[in-house]
């Protein structure tokens, strides 16, 4: 006798369970899916143990006949495919047929449904993949669809289950995403009979957004909407000081459908760059419509990654379309947040009884604060000697010039007029603060002259254009033999951009040019930070990213310091050249450039409001 035996079909749907149905959550989605496929406008999620005890989910939809209720717990069975060439142009959300069959073989289940155009309903019941016969039943237009005791006869899947709040939050996302996703339907949702979400079929994209994360997040998103070649992105993206450590809050719908895609991570992450330190997620929430037919849903189980078929042109689209927006997001630190640090603080010292010491500067820091007028005259005496003053031949600034420009018009925008006309007070030769209508706003002068100098410095390469310093004395490097080649094999690829070296011994580089840019050339900084780049990625330094990072580390060494003295004229045009950049609001490391305070905050911070 043979080995091989076929599986009795309540097997093979428990298998495939495995993969479709994995949690309460996997339920929720899918019965919800096949409702918005229905054509619903109202929709109620009814949940009880988190999901295990009892999903229901009610909708309006077209709902289905005795026959179509017949066939609903078979595997494979569904009235959105009917041949092979439909996988390819799938508009659907659901399209398997294999949702329902799985659930019937875990799970206690029950469907009632009434289309429009029929005086009565009909109902069917499967438990742990014995399926009864379709009997009538009397019930609103629409589907109701029962899920009692999920893996109850799988005792194996259900002790993996997560505690009853996890796998509820888990529901309560697929729930909140799905609304995100389809404007014009209606959403309730409960939880052991309280209701925990809930939107309106006429609220609007950004208000669905509001009501699911807040008004402080929704207020400060800026919307994206752009179009190229059959492609069409909309949504919102989130200034970067709301990014988090993990992307639950990048929102990607592709046609109405939710998705977990690397290849869209990655496009938000580059979208980002320069704005965002590395290790943390952007939030987003974004809408992208593409033809059916230009894009794969049926490589996941669980429908969550796609695959897009000419997915290098859509990159770029969507890579330029959210940077442009991410641009226009205000990047500068509220200082409503730092006053809320201070409060939480004192909250925390008043309960434990301890109270902060006073403050004193390190011995080896710089010294007291010393605030200064911008004509460089101390208001306390007593502080450091004086530093060097910017605006003599030497000076970072010196090459930048004030643009003369008309005088503000009282009636105007002062965002559209502002000539950057002060008044300016350096604090302790690091912090710039100037006026701004309705607060003033802490800029850190180091941070703002790193982002202006690394993008003359990228402008340069990019438009093959670096001007080259040449040394009159050549500098020289010690460094190893191996980093001599490495270098040295690189030197055509270095000069374009800016960088000119020779060997000069087995162990020893020169240095005879450097990027003109570089106001204080450190010839061997430069040099360490390229064999550190190159010995670590291994990758050509004329690859975008290596072009990048040295130029972030060269703009870094050729910046105003922390310490040098700016003359009024140096920060207005500091100021000036800053604001024509793409965005000035971060350096290159991805730091703030500024803290903005309100009145508000200041109200606050004296206890007056």
């Amino acid at each position: 006798m043979g080995r091989i035996a076929l599986l009795p079909e309540v097997v093979r749907n428990q298998i495939a369970a495995g993969e479709v149905i994995e949690r309460p959550a996997s339920v929720v989605k899918e019965l919800t899916e096949n409702a918005l496929d229905a054509g619903a406008t109202q929709i109620r999620v009814d949940l009880e143990q988190g999901g295990v005890g009892l999903v229901r989910v009610v909708d309006d939809g077209v709902g289905m006949d005795a026959s179509d209720l017949a066939l609903a717990f078979e595997g494979h069975a569904t009235s959105k495919l009917s041949e092979s060439s439909d996988l390819e142009h799938i508009s659907s959300l659901g399209f398997r047929g294999e949702a329902l069959a799985s659930m019937g073989s875990v799970a206690r289940c029950r469907i009632l449904s009434r289309p429009a155009d029929a005086m009565v309903g009909a109902s069917i019941v499967a438990e742990g993949g014995r399926v009864q016969e379709v009997v009538e039943a009397g019930g609103p237009r629409g589907t109701t669809l029962e899920i009692r005791d999920l893996f109850y006869n799988v005792p194996a899947r259900r002790q993996f289950l997560k505690r009853t709040s996890t796998e509820l939050a888990r529901c309560v996302d697929v729930v909140q995403r799905l609304a995100l996703a389809h404007d014009g339907v209606g959403f309730i949702m409960t939880s052991d009979g309280k209701r925990v979400f809930d939107v309106e079929p006429d609220m609007d994209f950004l208000g669905r957004i509001r009501r699911t994360f807040g008004a402080e997040l929704a207020d400060e998103l800026v919307p994206v909407s752009e179009s190229s070649n059959g492609m069409q992105i909309d949504g919102f993206v989130a200034p970067p000081r709301f990014a988090r450590r993990d992307t639950s809050r990048q929102m990607w719908f592709l046609n109405g459908r939710m998705l977990r895609d690397k290849l869209l991570i990655r496009v938000l992450k580059d979208a980002y760059h320069g704005f965002l330190e590395p290790f943390k997620q952007p939030v987003a929430f974004l809408r992208l419509s593409l033809d059916p037919a230009r894009v794969d849903v049926n490589v996941h189980p669980a429908k969550a990654e796609v695959r897009f078929r000419d997915s290098r042109p859509m990159f770029g689209f969507l890579v330029k379309a959210l940077r442009a927006a991410v641009t226009q997001t205000d990047m500068a630190t509220p200082g409503e947040s730092l006053m809320d640090t201070r409060v939480r603080r004192e909250q925390r010292e008043s309960q434990t009884g301890y109270l902060p010491l006073p403050s004193r500067p390190s011995s080896g820091g710089q010294g007291p604060m010393v605030v200064r007028e911008v004509s460089g005259r101390p208001l306390h005496e007593g502080g450091p000697p004086p530093a060097r003053e910017f605006g003599a031949p030497d000076s970072t600034v010196a090459s930048f010039e004030p643009k003369p420009g008309p005088a503000a018009d009282a009636g105007e925008d002062w965002q559209t007029v502002d000539r950057f006309a002060g008044p300016f007070i350096q604090v302790n030769r690091t912090y710039i603060v100037r006026g701004l209508p309705d607060g003033f706003e802490i800029i850190d002068q180091h941070a703002l002259h790193e982002r202006l100098t690394y993008e003359l410095m990228r402008k340069d390469v990019r438009e093959n254009s670096v001007a080259v310093q040449r040394l009159l004395i050549p500098e020289t490097v010690d460094c190893s033999r191996a980093h001599v080649g490495l270098l040295l094999g690189h030197k055509d690829a270095l000069e374009r951009i800016g960088i000119i070296i020779e060997a000069f011994g087995e162990g020893t580089l020169a240095v005879h040019g450097l990027p003109s840019r570089l106001k204080n050339p450190d010839a061997e900084g430069v040099v360490r930070d390229l064999i550190e780049i190159l010995g670590h990625d291994g990758k050509l330094p004329d690859a975008e990213d290596v072009i990048e990072e040295v130029l972030h580390s060269a703009a870094c060494r050729s910046s105003i310091m922390a310490g040098d003295e700016l003359r009024e004229n140096d920060i207005r045009s500091l100021l000036e050249r800053a604001g024509e950049l793409e965005s000035d609001q971060t350096c290159p490391h991805s730091r703030p450039t500024r803290v903005r305070f309100t009145l508000a905050d200041l109200e606050k911070a004296f206890h007056r409001s």
